[in-house]
C-alpha cells in the first residue's frame, strides 16, 4: 500500500509539473520586432537628402543606389546575415535590395522610392519626405535587423527594396513612373516564382513632423486591417486610418501581380499639402519619430504576419 502511495504522489507531482510548463508556455510572449533608431533614420534620410536630385534614369538616381548599398554594407555585422545589390535594370532603372534569409522561406518585400521629382521650377529638388524618409526608415531597419538576426533569424524571409522611377517623368502611364518596382516584380515572376512572396508593405511620404497615414484605400483589406491593428498595439492608433482614396504607387504593381499589399502613405503635406512637390519639401519639415513610428508598425506587421504563418491574409 505504501508503494502505491508512493506511486500516486510521484504520478500527481508529475502532472503538476507538466501543467505548470503549459501554463508557462501560454504566457510566453512571442519574440518581438527590432525597434528602429529613429535618430539613425533621421542620419540616413539627411545624407540620401544631400545627395541632390536623384531623378529616374540620371546620374543622380545611379550615385543615391550606390551611396544606400555603401551604408548597408557598413552596417556592423551585416555581411554575417545580409546581403545587398543593384539588381540588372531592365528599364534604366536603379533599385536596390536588401536581403535577410529567415526561419522560413515566405517573403515579404517592405518597399520605399528613392527617386525624386524632376521639377522644373526648382531644379535642386532632393525631396526630404518624399524619397528620403523612406530611404531612412529602410536602411534603420536594415540596421535594427542586422542586429537583431545575429541573436535569432527574422521569422520569414525579408527583402527590403529601394525603388527607382517611382515618379513619373511626365504623367503616369503603363511606362512612365512606377517603373522600378514594375520591374522588380517582373523579376520575381522570372527569377524566384511569385508563390513565395506573401506580403508587400509600402512606406511613402512617412517623415512629415504632423505624421498621418492614411492607408491608401486599393491597399489589400486583410493586410491594412493588421496595419491598423499593430498600430494600436504599438500605441499609435492615432496615427493611423483605414483611407479610401486609391493611391497609384509602389505596392500597385504587387497587387496586379497578386501579392496582398498596403501603402502607408501621409499625403497630407503640409497645410494644403502645399509642401508636396515643391521646394518646401525639406529637412526641417520631417522626424526622427514619425519615420520610427512607419518603421516600427511594419516591422511589427511582418512579425505577427509571419508568427501566424500569414493566416492573416486569408481572412
Amino acid at each position: 500500500m505504501k508503494n502505491a502511495r508512493l506511486r500516486l504522489v510521484s504520478a500527481f507531482a508529475a502532472l503538476a509539473a507538466a501543467i505548470a510548463l503549459s501554463l508557462a508556455a501560454c504566457d510566453e510572449k512571442p519574440i518581438a520586432p527590432p525597434a528602429i533608431d529613429g535618430e539613425l533614420a533621421m542620419k540616413y534620410a539627411q545624407g540620401n537628402f544631400d545627395l541632390g536630385p536623384k531623378v529616374f534614369r540620371t546620374e543622380g538616381a545611379k550615385k543615391s543606389a550606390e551611396w544606400i548599398v555603401e551604408q548597408a554594407r557598413m552596417i556592423p555585422g551585416f555581411d554575417k546575415v545580409g546581403t545587398v545589390r543593384i539588381p540588372p535594370s531592365t528599364h534604366g532603372e536603379y533599385n536596390v535590395e536588401i536581403m535577410f534569409n529567415g526561419n522560413a522561406p515566405d517573403l515579404v518585400v517592405i518597399g520605399a522610392h528613392h527617386d525624386t521629382k524632376r521639377l522644373f521650377s526648382v531644379p535642386e529638388f532632393a525631396g526630404a519626405n518624399d524619397g528620403a524618409s523612406g530611404v531612412g526608415a529602410l536602411l534603420a531597419m536594415a540596421a535594427a535587423i542586422t542586429e537583431s538576426a545575429q541573436k535569432k533569424l527574422p521569422p520569414c524571409t525579408i527583402r527590403l527594396v529601394f525603388f527607382d522611377g517611382e515618379e513619373a517623368l511626365y504623367q503616369y502611364t503603363e511606362t512612365d513612373g512606377l517603373v522600378g518596382s514594375r520591374a522588380y516584380v517582373d523579376m520575381l515572376r522570372g527569377e524566384d516564382g511569385i508563390d513565395r512572396f506573401r506580403a508587400m508593405i509600402l512606406l511613402d511620404m512617412i517623415g512629415d513632423k504632423d505624421l498621418h497615414i492614411n492607408l491608401a484605400g486599393n491597399s489589400t483589406p486583410a493586410l491594412a486591417k493588421v496595419v491598423i491593428s499593430e498600430a494600436k498595439a504599438a500605441g499609435y492608433a492615432d496615427k493611423f486610418s483605414l483611407g479610401d482614396t486609391d493611391m497609384l504607387d509602389d505596392h500597385y504593381p504587387f497587387l496586379q501581380a497578386g501579392i496582398p499589399a498596403v501603402d502607408l502613405i501621409d499625403f497630407d503635406y503640409g497645410p494644403d499639402n502645399r509642401y508636396w512637390h515643391t521646394g518646401a519639401d525639406t529637412m526641417d519639415k520631417i522626424s526622427a519619430e514619425s519615420i520610427k513610428t512607419a518603421a516600427d508598425v511594419a516591422l511589427r506587421v511582418v512579425w505577427r504576419l509571419a508568427e501566424n504563418g500569414f493566416k492573416d491574409l486569408k481572412k
